[in-house]
């Protein structure tokens, strides 16, 4: 089985998980069955946020680790067949022991939906103040 988790950055942050799928810049993608993880640019997954269903079907995730999901992108994983769980600490490898021993739940619609991504490019899309 393989997992996917957004990953903040690069560097000194690899192990760190990202606040979401806004911007995500790395992700790792953890192999259970080789114990393995492998770090990749977000954009040599999909160049488009739509695109990554697909990509990720093609590299064999069925699930996805993460503190924070939108209304949106939950619902885009689940007509897939992506399940999305919800992450307990920021610590990629925390998270991963998490999962290994089945202790992390699903993430809910209404739990998605306490959560609000800032979209910079569509600053009425939330109540925050863009920068």
């Amino acid at each position: 089985m393989k997992v996917m988790l957004p990953v903040k950055e690069a560097g000194s942050s690899k192990k760190e998980l990202a606040e979401g799928f806004h911007n995500i810049q790395y992700v790792c993608i953890y192999d259970s069955s080789m114990k393995a993880c492998e770090w990749l640019e977000a954009k040599n997954l999909s160049s488009t946020p739509g695109g990554l269903n697909g990509a990720l079907i093609q590299r064999g995730v069925n699930t996805i680790i993460s503190l924070n999901v939108t209304p949106m992108v939950l619902n885009m994983f689940r007509r897939n067949s992506i399940e999305v769980l919800k992450a307990r600490s920021t610590n990629i490898d925390e998270n991963i022991r998490l999962f290994n021993k089945n202790e992390l739940e699903l993430y809910t619609a209404n739990e998605s939906r306490t959560y609000q991504a800032c979209n910079k490019s569509s600053c009425s899309s939330c109540s925050s103040s863009c920068s």
